[in-house]
């Protein structure tokens, strides 16, 4: 399952847009360290379900589906916050940056009303928000150059390819030869690892968290900010989405309370309720619909479709009903990376399946395809396998 870790500085709302996320509680508190240990829950993110098109309502195993659209599940991973000298090893440091080794993506959370940008745009909130990316190279620069003469001189004498060679010192931290040639391609690098020095440290670090782990920023708490500000923002922090994370918990809170008729950003409120709860609705609701405003959920999507670049396939055993064994209809959404075939759909239902793997066959149009079918988003497959 695709994980998403949540990094930022204390205070900056990780734990409110942790609970949003999960719709789990966790403490939340305006002081340092509220997070001590990471918190690992399950997020849902929205896609179109083919329920509409067999006009049959799914079963799903994992997540939910509501009026045709599919929630899938990914783990988020909300670590502690960072002071600066983290990569030294003060404050909680070291457990904080060991647990972004195995995220696939990483969103920066920072504080949009904390966040005042003068014309020259250097304020105290750019400041933190560089701090927490200059910590995180820094720390993995030094866990880079560590032993990195006597590693180099033996890499060099193999004669295996660069990024092989850096895989049996970078690999454990959450990379695979096939990205570390991407990281390589990204900038220039001295041809032989003897010849590395901080710099390309430095230059390897930013390429890992930017391009392998798809560092984005996330501004949270956009109800204490108006349009004009957000836009000012965005011209220092490129590619930047805004969020509330007190409403959307609040937006939830209402819904399970039955005040409002759904979750969407255009909802209904309930005549029943007090005028003043009235009011409050109909400000996150006027809130919701502005254009710089975006939804939580939303927002996540996009980074595991646009950063992450994986789509949603669904595995049958029956590919006329779309159902498995036991008749439940669409029972499985599975995010898999692009480019992804049929038989490592296979092999990620069971790898029995994948050694099995005989052929598949595409429920839409009831083609029968073979291993080496890449599959696209929205994909209905059914794998037929030889199994001991």
């Amino acid at each position: 399952m695709l994980k998403i870790g949540l990094v930022g500085k204390p205070n900056a709302g990780k734990s409110t847009i942790y609970s949003a996320l999960t719709r789990n509680t966790v403490e939340i508190a305006n002081y340092p360290f509220t997070t001590t240990k990471a918190n690992l829950g399950i997020a849902l993110i929205p896609t179109e379900c083919p329920e509409k098109i067999i006009k049959k309502r799914c079963n799903p195993r994992e997540g939910t589906c509501i009026n045709g659209t599919r929630y899938v599940p990914l783990e988020i991973i909300d670590v502690p916050g960072l002071i600066e000298g983290s990569s030294e090893g003060k404050g909680m440091g070291n457990e904080f940056l060991d647990n972004i080794r195995d995220a696939d993506a990483l969103v920066q959370i920072f504080d949009l009303s904390d966040f005042p940008v003068n014309h020259d745009g250097k304020t105290h909130g750019y400041d933190e928000f560089m701090q927490i990316q200059i910590e995180m190279v820094k720390w993995l620069s030094s866990k880079i150059s560590r032993e990195w003469e006597r590693f180099a001189k033996k890499a060099d004498a193999s004669g295996d390819r660069m990024e092989r060679s850096l895989l049996k010192k970078i690999g454990s931290m959450g990379l695979n030869e096939k990205q570390i040639a991407v990281i390589l391609s990204k900038n220039s690098y001295p041809a032989k690892l003897t010849l590395w020095g901080e710099e390309d440290f430095e230059q390897l670090s930013k390429d890992m968290l930017f391009v392998s782990k798809s560092l984005v920023p996330l501004g949270n708490k956009a109800d204490l900010i108006d349009e004009k500000t957000a836009y000012k923002i965005r011209s220092v922090v490129d590619n930047c989405a805004m969020v509330s994370g007190d409403y959307e918990l609040a937006m939830q809170k209402a819904f399970s309370h039955g005040m409002i008729s759904s979750l969407d950003s255009d909802f209904e409120i309930s005549p029943e309720i007090p005028e003043k709860l009235k009011v409050a609705l109909e400000k996150m609701r006027s809130f919701f619909s502005e254009k710089w405003v975006s939804r939580i959920n939303d927002f996540l999507g996009s980074v595991v479709t646009d950063k992450l670049k994986h789509i949603v396939v669904f595995p049958v055993y029956d590919e006329g009903q779309w159902t498995d064994k036991a008749g439940n209809i669409l029972p499985d959404a599975f995010l898999v990376p692009e480019g992804s075939t049929a038989l490592d759909l296979a092999f990620r239902i069971h790898t029995d399946i994948g050694n099995g793997f005989i052929r598949a066959i595409d429920a839409k149009t009831r083609r029968v395809v073979g291993k080496d079918h890449v599959l696209s988003d929205g994909d209905i497959i059914r794998i037929v396998a030889k199994t001991s």
